[in-house]
């Protein structure tokens, strides 16, 4: 028997509309938030198998600005829905590779005729801020540890290093291989007629219909009215729909899809990492490493839990919160299962938390490893006097101004501290991942340096222990729970779904009377306040990531340039 609240009701024999589009969160949504979580995508496509009152699910997908570990967990579980007998019917007005991934999984595909597709290959770009330091009068002082840790490289050069190219190589590579792949399956093509067809340039609509690429020509009214006749109602009748954020209310005990007394605790962790909340932000931006610590502390003090999935989509951050989130799991997996479930991106303080767990799940395309460090700090001393700006420090200490003094270059005697201090950090970080993955140094060197990596290629590697995506961790924590795989377990969100009312308007007010802590926060941009960093170089993946490089420090140069 069904069970729901009356805003929960659904109309039997009705339709799941769902509409993908932009970016794809890791974190769960509230009512009063916009935008596209995850973890409910996925749960209604669970539901929707199951629910008795679900037709079948009507996909529209539109470009996507998320990472290939969240659009292959978002294929795995339209191909599991699939198995249920259900139809899954997608409409891609603007189709490019990541759209295209998911579309041709539905089986059927509908595309109206104005369509712009565009699967042409994919792209990897990377930025170089030296020529225009040089020309504003800004001397990045940076020191990486790692052959691979080219966060570096995007401030002091002009180009692309042998060692930054070989790198983002084997991951286009590895990514464009995996679409082919699974495209060719997909449509029952040989793997060198996709890469031709490709290769064609091919922008026709009617073109991909006659090749097989989409099932028809239609706009969306038409798909509407083919569901309508294929549920058995009259043309003139409105389409027995549902939508994502209704279907999101619905929940998964009235479909007696949870209830196990056994419970095991979820804790998720996305974004940037920080030790301490900033004054600006809401709980939503980013991981605070002493929130974080927090909740892990609460699941190890508990009896209730069984085990606990740790899911992280970051590139890092602090290297020193990246430490102490670490020790924390290190304890919590002394007194209990510990999976860690990568999603887009675990790399560098992102894999140095999920290395403290007992086991590690990546998908396929995950971006993950950077073990490398990146410190240093901005000499400004040109762009101030060309601005007119003077700063004076009275200082005691050999070395109190090293982190002060950014009108000046460093020291010889302050360069050798600074070197030193990033050489202990790559150091710690290399030998607490040998430890963790028990493997000798001199051999997870070979794979630290800084050097992302491919999922696939981690796990082959002994980085990564399994691939697959969350239900995949979920079922391994009950395993090493004990927990027989036919039985049913309550996963418990340790996470508020966010952002709450109260912090959307405590975020809007704050935004409105912190403006000069704003701007004050440009310019501590400028100097190396954060410490040592355990963080992935912003790689843009064109088509891949959409990564983003709003920073304040590109905002000053660019007013800056803007005024001259």
């Amino acid at each position: 028997m069904l069970i729901a609240y009356p805003w929960q009701r659904v109309r039997k024999g009705s339709v799941l509309s769902m509409k993908l589009r932009g970016q794809i969160s890791e974190q769960l949504k509230s009512r009063f938030s916009s935008g596209l979580s995850l973890p409910q995508i996925c749960e209604n496509f669970t539901k929707a198998a199951y629910d008795p009152r679900i037709s079948g699910i009507y996909l529209q997908i539109e470009p996507l600005n998320c990472g290939w570990g969240k659009v292959e967990e978002i294929r795995r579980h339209i191909i599991n829905f699939k198995k249920s007998g259900k139809f899954i019917a997608a409409y891609v007005p603007i189709c490019q590779e990541k759209e295209y991934y998911l579309a041709s999984a539905c089986g059927e595909m509908y595309c109206p005729p104005s369509a712009y597709f565009a699967l042409y290959g994919l792209t990897v770009q990377s930025s170089f801020l030296g020529g225009v330091f040089e020309k504003v009068g800004i001397e990045p002082q940076v020191e990486r540890i790692g052959k691979y840790k080219s966060a570096g490289d995007q401030l002091t050069r002009k180009s692309m290093s042998e060692a930054n190219c070989e790198m983002l190589t084997a991951l286009l590579d590895n990514i464009y291989r995996n679409w082919l792949d699974k495209v060719s399956s997909t449509l029952g093509k040989k793997r060198e007629e996709i890469q031709s067809f490709v290769d064609e340039g091919v922008f026709q609509v009617e073109r991909l219909k006659e090749e097989g690429w989409i099932t028809n020509i239609r706009y969306d009214d038409e798909v509407v009215d083919m569901l309508k006749e294929r549920l058995g109602q009259e043309k003139d009748e409105k389409l027995r729909m549902v939508d994502y954020k209704k279907y999101s209310r619905v929940k998964n005990w009235t479909l007696g899809l949870t209830g196990g007394k056994d419970q095991i605790a979820v804790i998720r962790a996305s974004g940037s990492i920080s030790r301490v909340k900033g004054s600006l932000s809401i709980s939503s931006s980013g991981i605070v490493g002493e929130q974080f610590i927090e909740k892990i502390r609460k699941v190890r003090e508990s009896k209730r839990y069984k085990a606990v999935v740790i899911r992280i989509d970051s590139p890092g951050g602090d290297a020193l919160a990246s430490d102490l989130m670490w020790r924390e799991i290190k304890l919590l997996a002394a007194t209990k299962p510990v999976v860690a479930s990568m999603s887009d991106v675990a790399a560098s303080g992102g894999y140095y938390m999920a290395m403290a767990a007992g086991c590690i799940v990546a998908e396929d395309l995950t971006l993950t490893g950077s073990i490398g460090v990146v410190t240093g700090k901005f000499n400004l001393g040109k762009i101030y006097e060309k601005i007119g700006f003077n700063k004076e420090i009275i200082s005691r200490g050999k070395f109190a101004e090293v982190t002060a003094a950014e009108q000046r270059p460093f020291r010889p005697d302050e360069a050798e501290l600074f070197a030193k201090s990033a050489k202990n950090a790559y150091t710690m970080f290399r030998d607490k991942a040998a430890f963790s993955r028990s493997m000798p140094a001199e051999k997870m060197e070979q794979y630290a340096q800084g050097r992302v990596w491919t999922g696939n290629d981690a796990a082959s590697r002994g980085l990564v222990d399994v691939l697959g995506g969350f239900s995949r961790a979920v079922a391994i924590a009950k395993q090493k729970a004990g927990i027989s795989q036919d039985k049913q377990v309550t996963l418990v969100e340790m996470s508020r779904p966010s952002p709450t009312l109260p912090e959307l308007l405590s975020g809007t007010a704050a935004s409105i009377v912190g403006l000069e802590r704003t701007m004050m926060g440009v310019f501590q941009n400028l100097t190396p306040t954060d410490g040592v960093q355990a963080r992935m170089d912003g790689i843009m993946f064109e088509k891949l990531e959409g990564a983003s490089n709003d920073n304040p420090i590109f905002t000053l140069i660019k007013d800056y340039l803007s005024s001259i």
